[in-house]
């Protein structure tokens, strides 16, 4: 499809058309007046010329108009085909907490096996959009929801624990998952909701949020994660006798809300899993990696290309042979 950028230009047109009726009357007045530059042209050539001799006119009068249409820039646009992907909305909202610190996920803490296993998640579901959203005593939106998954595991990666704040406010998660999701015209849209404590941060209730899910048609997928019992955990604290900080390990219980978590994923259609170890969360995401999926449409790219340069050539090129025919061929002798 021809486009072109500078539409206004066209009005040098009317400027042409006014030039063009002017230099007709003159024409048609001056009809009897024409001299040749060599009395051997007004011989029996002479009638077929002078019915010609409107060509350098024509010619000029082409070439601006190649001139105009150069000035507005025309352009070749084209769309690349839009490749109809088989695939889901996605929100992962990933427990920031400090309790998420605790070291029962070997070879690391609970926060970063969840983290990694996310990202190859994410890698898996390469015709998915996807979000994140981490959350600690607040919850806060780390990647809207894109086909760029490169760029959402490159930002997951850089998230810690305790950077949303030390409590676990999982009605706030997943009204901000929620949100990000809402406007989706995906038929198939799915919040995964990854921790390890109970609601004790933030105004939102999680089963009003969880309500607000089902209004808008959102399946949840609630994971708790962590061993049941005790588990252990560096914290960081003042040497009272020295005054530097140290690094040791204290002993804490774990405290999921499991019939929260449960009722959550029940009430919006979705399902409940517990992980107490790397390789049953793996294997959570393995399951949820299974769900239905619906069509989505990925992005048109606009691939534009400049063509005025051929106008603008073919312009100059019809102008000057029409001057050089109208200072050879068809040269007035002045009178």
């Amino acid at each position: 499809m021809t486009e072109f950028a500078a539409p206004l230009a066209f009005l040098v047109l009317l400027a042409l058309a006014a030039r063009i009726a002017l230099l007709l009357r003159d024409r048609r007045r001056a009809r009897n007046d024409f001299v040749y530059s060599s009395t051997e042209l007004a011989g029996a050539g002479s009638s077929l010329k002078l019915r010609v001799s409107w060509i350098p006119f024509l010619l000029e009068m082409i070439g601006w108009v190649l001139l105009v249409v150069a000035l507005a820039r025309p352009q070749q646009i084209s769309s690349t085909a839009a490749d109809d992907r088989f695939g889901i909305d996605l929100v992962i909202a990933l427990d920031g907490s400090g309790s998420m610190a605790a070291e029962d996920f070997k070879p690391d803490n609970r926060f970063t096996v969840a983290r990694n296993l996310i990202s190859e998640f994410i890698a898996r579901r390469q015709n998915d959009r996807i979000g994140i959203v981490t959350f600690g005593s607040r919850a806060a939106t780390r990647v809207p929801i894109t086909f760029d998954h490169v760029m959402a595991q490159r930002i997951l990666e850089e998230a810690e624990v305790g950077d949303n704040g030390d409590g676990t406010a999982i009605g706030h998660a997943i009204a901000t998952g929620v949100n990000r999701l809402r406007s989706s015209e995906s038929r198939s849209r799915v919040l995964i909701l990854v921790t390890d404590g109970v609601n004790n941060s933030g105004s939102i209730d999680p089963e009003a949020a969880a309500a607000l899910a089902t209004r808008f048609g959102i399946r949840i997928y609630t994971i708790g994660v962590g061993s049941r019992g005790e588990v252990p955990i560096k914290v960081k604290v003042q040497n009272r006798f020295t005054g530097e900080i140290e690094t040791v390990y204290h002993v804490i219980r774990a405290d999921l809300d499991e019939p929260m978590l449960s009722g959550i994923a029940e009430q919006t259609g979705g399902r409940y899993f517990r992980a107490v170890d790397q390789d049953a969360l793996e294997s959570v995401l393995d399951t949820i990696d299974t769900l239905e999926k619906s069509r989505l449409t990925a992005p048109k790219r606009r691939n534009i290309d400049e063509r005025y340069r051929t106008p603008l050539a073919a312009g100059f090129f019809t102008i000057l042979l029409a001057v050089m025919l109208g200072e050879t061929l068809w040269l007035k002798l002045p009178a």
